[in-house]
């Protein structure tokens, strides 16, 4: 007898298997599906075809509809072989399509084979089969309710395969645009990078910067230990770098010497860190050149070291400049001095200075240098020393005749010029004579609150000029004041539109001349040093016997 199993369980086909060749059946056909089995049907003509129910593509319903259709496979006896679903409907429906028998599942090898030599004894003894009948209308419902419960399931299982098969579509996808990205940073990066197998520490890439930086060929690389590698033979952190990973997943080295091909030395930054790809711990290797950021570095620290030479110079010259400048107000019985000098920066180009040129007689000087730093005191001191000699031997207009041709060369080299207020005081006489070198920043404050132009003017020292400096004369009467200032006042608060009319209104109340010069200084409201060096110097005349 040819025997052909259909059933979607491999296990349940092996003991129908085992059973039939048991009792001598050696010709035995297996099928997974309804859909295989009918094509094994129409191939092998069997002579018994036992069948489950309930299977993929094609369940043994359908099965036995299609065998009992063909007209050459219908007169093969069909035997369900099946766990019972619904009960005794399976059965009745299995035997209203015209299945020979319906044995349920489970059952011993030996009880199975009980009941099946029953059905094949009752065929061999020419028992009357039963022909297939039309199914009753309920039997048509229910193959009806349970075809559909089964196209249902296998919709659903198809869709969820479909959904699953899209998932992994998209998964594919974004891990091959993740590929493409990391391989596109890999080999643009302007570092360059090694990645090694973690067990072996065996190289398996190198990035084309690598190449570039120092100056060997991949194959220097790949398939060697690190340590092995071209550059890194000689390198000291190589003894230790394996030994230090497995206790630590990330290491540093933040100044390493590495040869180049062309036997440069190149100092890098050194980095490793540990990952993991598919399951595979690998290491990669960040080497950075840091050669021009070392020469950087050092060149900054060379500016420092400059900048504190600078800043220590600029104090001690800061430290001249003040011992050039009085430190002392003269002592007169009928006058008194008051002057400051506050500098833009550390040192600056205004000066202000009084000598005594003889018994009675004291010579006054109010300077700005253009400009301000080193550069304007640098010709402040020259300047002041100018006049400081010209003025012990000669009258006002004279000292500052003589003190403009000694300047004249190093003006014009420096492209600079001098305003420069200077006079002599005769205490007995109380009369001033004065020469006014461009500067202009002067006024005389009288008792009753008038205020006094001071002229002639003339041109500043270093602009090209054959005119002779004019002297003026003035005198003063009790608690008139002399104010003179630099521009720096005037730059402090543009906004104030300062003249001498309305400085002179400001000074109203005050009782000497160092409260003048304080009213003077605090008028900017300076929080800090000044935009532009600014000075100011006020002789007051308090002498009661004092005559116009």
């Amino acid at each position: 007898m040819k025997v052909l199993i259909v059933d979607d369980n491999t296990d349940d086909r092996r003991l129908l298997r085992y059973s039939l060749a048991k009792h001598g059946c050696e010709q035995i056909i297996e099928a997974r599906d309804g859909h295989e089995g009918l094509e094994m049907a129409k191939a092998h003509r069997p002579d018994l075809i036992i069948s489950d129910a309930l299977m993929p593509r094609m369940d043994g319903f359908e099965f036995l509809r299609m065998v009992k259709m063909d007209d050459e496979l219908k007169a093969i006896p069909f035997v369900f072989h099946s766990a019972v679903y619904t009960g005794l409907k399976d059965r009745e429906l299995a035997l209203s399509l015209g299945a020979e028998a319906f044995i349920a599942k489970p059952k011993e090898p030996g009880e199975f084979w009980e009941e099946l030599a029953e059905v094949l004894k009752g065929l061999e003894t020419g028992r009357e089969r039963r022909p297939a009948a039309e199914p009753l209308a309920e039997e048509k419902e229910y193959l009806r309710k349970y075809s559909g419960v089964v196209a249902a399931k296998l919709e659903e299982k198809v869709r969820e395969l479909e959904e699953t098969l899209d998932k992994r579509k998209k998964a594919e996808e974004a891990l091959r645009s993740s590929e493409i990205r990391y391989r596109r940073l890999f080999e643009a990066a302007k570092d360059g990078i090694l990645i090694l197998y973690a067990d072996t520490g065996k190289i398996i890439d190198v990035n084309p910067f690598m190449v570039d930086l120092l100056g060997y060929p991949p194959e220097e690389y790949l398939g060697k230990g690190l340590c092995d590698a071209g550059p890194f033979m000689e390198t000291k952190a190589c003894t230790t770098l394996f030994r230090e990973l497995q206790s630590r997943d990330y290491i540093r080295y933040a100044d390493i010497p590495l040869q180049a091909g062309d036997g440069r030395l190149i100092d890098v930054e050194f980095v490793i860190c540990r990952y993991t790809i598919d399951d595979e711990t690998v290491f990669q290797c960040n080497i950075r050149d840091i050669t021009e950021r070392k020469r950087a570095e050092e060149a900054l620290r060379e500016s420092e070291i400059q900048r504190y030479r600078l800043q220590t110079e600029l104090a001690c010259a800061a430290q001249v400049q003040a011992k050039l400048l009085p430190d002392s107000y003269p002592n007169l019985p009928n006058f008194e001095f008051a002057a400051r000098c506050l500098p833009a920066q550390q040192v600056g180009g205004d000066f202000y200075d009084w000598v005594e040129v003889a018994p009675g007689i004291i010579g006054l000087t109010l300077g700005d240098v253009m400009g301000k730093g080193m550069s304007a005191a640098m010709l402040m001191s020259t300047a002041r020393a100018a006049v400081h000699t010209a003025t012990l031997q000669n009258q006002p207009a004279a000292a500052v005749q003589l003190a403009e041709r000694a300047l004249r060369p190093d003006l014009e080299s420096s492209e600079s010029f001098v305003t420069l207020f200077h006079a002599h005081l005769d205490i007995y006489t109380r009369t001033l004579t004065y020469v006014d070198c461009g500067h202009g920043y002067v006024f005389l404050r009288c008792s009753n609150g008038k205020v006094e132009e001071l002229t002639p003017r003339g041109l500043p020292l270093g602009v090209p000029t054959k005119e002779i400096y004019q002297e003026g004369v003035l005198t003063f009467a009790k608690g008139d004041a002399l104010v003179l200032y630099s521009d720096g006042l005037i730059d402090a608060r543009p906004d104030l539109a300062l003249t001498n009319r309305l400085l002179a209104g400001r000074l109203d109340g005050a009782a000497s001349a160092r409260e003048m010069m304080d009213l003077l200084l605090a008028l900017p409201g300076l929080e800090g040093p000044p935009p532009d060096d600014l000075t100011v110097m006020v002789i007051r005349c308090n002498d009661a016997m004092c005559q116009t």
